[in-house]
C-alpha cells in the first residue's frame, strides 16, 4: 500500500503542476505574457531521449535487457479571453519505444496522440489556477478503436508568495490508470542570487545559474502514462494469457542526473542532460503482473522549448 500511495502521488505530479520558470512564472503578469498583437501567446517544447539497457524481471524471472528511446512535441496556444483568463488549446504527442529481448510480454511501443482544451485563471496577485482535459489516444496503435480512448483531467494551482518563492498543489484524475486519483504539491525556491531549488515534477532540480544565458542543474526526471494494449496481446504473449488481451498498462520511469541548459535566444532555450535512469516500471491491469528494471543504465535527453 505504501508504494501504491507514492507511485500514485509521482503519476499525479508529473500532469497536473502548472509550470514555474522563474521569469517565464505563469504568475506574470498578463501583459508580459502576451507577445503578439492578436492577444496569444504560444509554446513549443519538443524532446528525445535515449536509455541504454537495464536488466528486467517479472518476480524471479529474468527477462533480459531493455533499452528505450522517448520522443515528444507539445504545442500550446493561450489566446487571452479577458484580463485575467487565458484559454489553453493545443496537441501533445509522445512516443516510448523500447528495444526488448525475446519473448518479453511487453509491447514494442506506447504512445499518446491527445488534445490539450483548458484555461488558466489569475486570481490575483498571489494566485493562478489551471484546469486542463487531455482527450486522446492512449495504446499501444497495434489495433486502434474507442477503447484506446482516455479523458485525463487535471487540477493545479500556484501561489507565488513573492518572486522568490512559490507553491504549487495539483489533482490528477485519471480513470484508465491504477492510480485514478492522487493529489501533488510542489514548491520553488530562488535561495540565492544564483541558486534555485526547483521541486516542480516531471524535472525536480537544483539550478545554478552561470549568467543570464546559461544554467547548469542536477535532478530527476519522471516519465509516466497509462495505456491500452492490443486485442490480442495475451495471445501473441502467451505467457501473460488471455486475460492480458485489451489490458491497461501503467508505466513509471525515472532518472537522475546533471544538465544544461541555454538560452540562445530570450525567447528559445535549449537543455541537454545525462544520467542514470534507476527504475522503470511496467504494472498490468489484469492479470495484475510487474516488470521492473531496477538496476542503474545510462541515458542521454536534449529538449528544446520556446514561446511566442
Amino acid at each position: 500500500m505504501k508504494r501504491t500511495l507514492t507511485v500514485a502521488l509521482l503519476l499525479a505530479t508529473c500532469a497536473v503542476l502548472p509550470p514555474v520558470r522563474g521569469a517565464d512564472s505563469p504568475l506574470e503578469p498578463k501583459s508580459k505574457k502576451i507577445s503578439n498583437e492578436s492577444g496569444t501567446s504560444m509554446e513549443l517544447d519538443v524532446n528525445y531521449g535515449f536509455t541504454a539497457g537495464s536488466k528486467a524481471h517479472t518476480g524471479s524471472t529474468d527477462l533480459g535487457y531493455i533499452s528505450e528511446q522517448n520522443a515528444g512535441l507539445k504545442y500550446v496556444a493561450s489566446p487571452e479571453l479577458s484580463k485575467n483568463l487565458l484559454l489553453r488549446v493545443g496537441l501533445e504527442w509522445e512516443r516510448f519505444s523500447f528495444g526488448l529481448p525475446t519473448g518479453a510480454p511487453l509491447p514494442n511501443t506506447l504512445q499518446q496522440v491527445s488534445g490539450i482544451f483548458g484555461f488558466d485563471c489569475q486570481i490575483n496577485d498571489h494566485w493562478l489556477l489551471r484546469m486542463e482535459l487531455q482527450p486522446g489516444l492512449y495504446s499501444d496503435f497495434k489495433d486502434l478503436t474507442f477503447r484506446d480512448v482516455n479523458l485525463p483531467v487535471l487540477l493545479g494551482a500556484s501561489y507565488l508568495v513573492d518572486a522568490n518563492l512559490q507553491w504549487v498543489v495539483g489533482l490528477r484524475v485519471d480513470p484508465r490508470s491504477r492510480y485514478w486519483i492522487a493529489p501533488a504539491a510542489g514548491v520553488r525556491w530562488k535561495f540565492a542570487d544564483e541558486w534555485t531549488l526547483n521541486m516542480i515534477f516531471p524535472q525536480p532540480r537544483l539550478e545554478y545559474d552561470l549568467n543570464k544565458r546559461c544554467q547548469l542543474y542536477f535532478g530527476g526526471r519522471l516519465l509516466s502514462g497509462t495505456f491500452r494494449l492490443a486485442d490480442d496481446f495475451g495471445n501473441v504473449h502467451a505467457v501473460m494469457g488471455p486475460r492480458a488481451n485489451n489490458t491497461t498498462l501503467d508505466f513509471f520511469e525515472l532518472r537522475v542526473g546533471p544538465g544544461i541548459a541555454w538560452k540562445v535566444l530570450p525567447n528559445l532555450t535549449l537543455e541537454a542532460e545525462a544520467g542514470c535512469m534507476v527504475y522503470r516500471e511496467f504494472e498490468f491491469d489484469d492479470p495484475h503482473m510487474y516488470v521492473r528494471c531496477n538496476r542503474p543504465a545510462p541515458y542521454g535527453q536534449l529538449s528544446l522549448h520556446t514561446s511566442f
